[in-house]
């Protein structure tokens, strides 16, 4: 992660971390009985590895528009210009799949506010793009808790502040005021907070909280078959304990975050974003992707928040 106090001043070498690679791209072609043959799409790649990273139509958008570098940028532009407290800021820049999504995220810790626990949770932002198609350029607002690092994941609406398919749709002048507004979102997150701490959860409903985030449908299933089954004889059944991702959050929720906050709604979210920001990948192969996969159960923890707290919408 990188202090980027001085990153907006005008430095010749700017620093793009793992997303510091150009990209370029080529027409695709194809081979029949007649030759050669030109079609309608291209491909982008990087120039420095040849590595492939998506393949559209060739009117998609110029290369400018599509670079990273060029949302890092806007993302570092919208942020000076935000009027926020930059006191300490970092940067973490990650690409997945060898460069075909870029995650940006900046944390503000000097816009902070106190949670439930007496942990402290900072502001940060993060933004989004992808050369494959898998999705456009976004920017949202979040928090990371100081003492267990988890990032907190806002239900808000709201907390989406900009989408564009490209990044040259972006307006930076209005972008950083919708950045400056995210402090009011941060505060109303942060009364939801409170809000869950209080909101007692029995075992089973937290097991089925964790069992739906962690698409563990054996769960389910088996609770349709047998209605008044505990816990503990669902989790001596192979398809349900072969869940990693249900093993693991159900282990932090009873060791961890119910001793230490209470068996209630915080303590299920928190065990909740600890999965989507700690947890490694279901196979060790993935773990490269981890950015990407990261990214994706963050976006299962706001749906199922949102399903299954009344306070969350």
């Amino acid at each position: 992660m990188n202090n980027i106090i001085n990153l907006f001043e005008d430095v010749k070498t700017p620093d793009y971390g793992l997303a510091d690679f150009d990209i370029d791209q080529a027409p695709l072609t194809y081979i029949t009985e007649d030759g050669v043959k030109k079609a309608s799409k291209h491909v982008i790649y990087r120039t420095d590895t040849g590595e492939e990273l998506g393949i559209h139509g060739s009117r998609y958008s110029d290369l400018y528009d599509l670079s990273y570098k060029r949302m890092i940028d806007n993302q570092r532009d919208c942020i000076n210009k935000s009027g926020l407290d930059l006191g300490g800021l970092s940067e973490d820049i990650q690409v997945s799949h060898n460069g075909a999504k870029c995650f940006v995220r900046h944390t503000l810790p000097d816009v902070k506010l106190r949670t439930p626990d007496g942990d402290q949770a900072a502001l940060t932002f993060l933004t989004v793009s992808s050369l494959d198609g898998t999705f456009p350029f976004i920017s949202t607002t979040g928090a990371n808790q100081s003492a267990c690092m988890n990032g907190q994941v806002f239900t808000n609406g709201a907390a989406t502040m900009y989408k564009s398919r490209h990044t040259k749709k972006l307006d930076v002048d209005h972008a950083a005021k919708i950045m400056y507004q995210a402090v009011d979102i941060f505060k109303d997150e942060v009364d939801k907070w409170f809000v869950w701490s209080e909101i007692g959860v029995h075992n089973m409903d937290a097991f089925f909280a964790f069992a739906k985030a962690a698409n563990a449908n054996a769960v389910f299933a088996w609770r349709k078959e047998y209605p008044t089954s505990p816990i503990s004889e669902m989790l001596l059944q192979p398809k349900i304990y072969s869940n990693t991702a249900l093993m693991y959050m159900w282990d932090k929720y009873t060791t961890h975050y119910s001793k230490k906050m209470g068996t209630n709604q915080w303590a299920v979210y928190n065990t909740l974003t600890d999965w989507s920001t700690h947890a490694p990948a279901a196979r060790e192969s993935s773990q490269v992707n981890i950015a990407s996969i990261s990214y994706k159960r963050g976006e299962t923890v706001r749906d199922t928040i949102i399903s299954n707290f009344r306070e969350a919408a």
